[in-house]
C-alpha cells in the first residue's frame, strides 16, 4: 500500500471513529438505530445544516444535527439541536444522571430544563465545546446568530452502562427581549424560566419536533 492511500485510509477511518450516528434519512428526519433507538420529524420551516462532530477533550465524541429557521438575510429565528454523544473508547467517564426534573417527550421520560442562556459568553469561557464548536460553525456557513436563546432541553442516557446519551435542544432568538439592556444571568450565562414559560416553551418545542419512534 502506498503512502498516498494509507493517507486517505487513515483519514476515512478517522472521520468514522468520531461519527455517532450513521443513519441517513429523508429531509429534516433524524434517525438513530442503536443507543438510542430514535426517530425525530423536524417541521417545515427548518432546514438542516451538515452535521457537526468533534470531541470533547479524550472523554466523548460529540454529533449535533442542527436545523435552523433563518429569514432572508440568514438571520437564525429558532432553531433544533439533536445532540449525540458517546463515550470514547478508552474512557472512564460514565453519563450518570436520572431524568429529574421528568418530563415525558415520545415513548420515553427526560431530564428536562428550560432557561434563557447567553451563547456568547458561553463560546467565549469554553471555544472547544458545544456552544463555541457550534456557533464558530454556523458563522462560518454565513448565519447570523442572536447572542440569547430561549432554550427548552431534553436529555437522557440512552443504554444500561452510561456510554451514551441525547440531548435535544428548541431554541429561539431572544436578542429583541433585552433590547435595552442585558438580562441578569447567573455566573455560567444562564437563567431558568419560571414554569408558565417553561411549559409554553416545551409546547412549541412538541410542535416543532415530533417524536416518531422512540
Amino acid at each position: 500500500m502506498n503512502e498516498a492511500v494509507k493517507t486517505v485510509l487513515a483519514l476515512v477511518l478517522g472521520g468514522a471513529a468520531t461519527a455517532c450516528v450513521a443513519a441517513s434519512a429523508p429531509a429534516n428526519l433524524v434517525v438513530s438505530n442503536e443507543s438510542p433507538t430514535l426517530t425525530l420529524r423536524i417541521a417545515e420551516g427548518f432546514a438542516e445544516v451538515p452535521p457537526l462532530r468533534f470531541p470533547i477533550e479524550d472523554l466523548t465524541d460529540v454529533e449535533r444535527r442542527i436545523f435552523v429557521e433563518a429569514d432572508a438575510d440568514r438571520r437564525i429565528r429558532r432553531q433544533v439541536i439533536v445532540q449525540f454523544e458517546r463515550v470514547r473508547t478508552g474512557s472512564d467517564f460514565r453519563f450518570v444522571f436520572p431524568s429529574t426534573p421528568p418530563r415525558r417527550f415520545g415513548e420515553q421520560v427526560y431530564r428536562a430544563n428550560a432557561f434563557l442562556f447567553d451563547e456568547v459568553r458561553g463560546a467565549e469561557a469554553a471555544p472547544l465545546r458545544e456552544a463555541g464548536r457550534t456557533r464558530a460553525y454556523l458563522a462560518g456557513r454565513g448565519y447570523v446568530q442572536p447572542r440569547y436563546w430561549r432554550v427548552g432541553r431534553l436529555a437522557r442516557v440512552t443504554d444500561p452502562a452510561g456510554l451514551s446519551e441525547v440531548i435535544i435542544f428548541y431554541r429561539e432568538a431572544a436578542d429583541a427581549d433585552f433590547a435595552s439592556g442585558p438580562p441578569a444571568l447567573d455566573a455560567g450565562g444562564g437563567l431558568p424560566l419560571g414554569e408558565a414559560e417553561s411549559d409554553a416553551l416545551f409546547a412549541r418545542l412538541a410542535a416543532a419536533i415530533e417524536a416518531v419512534r422512540g
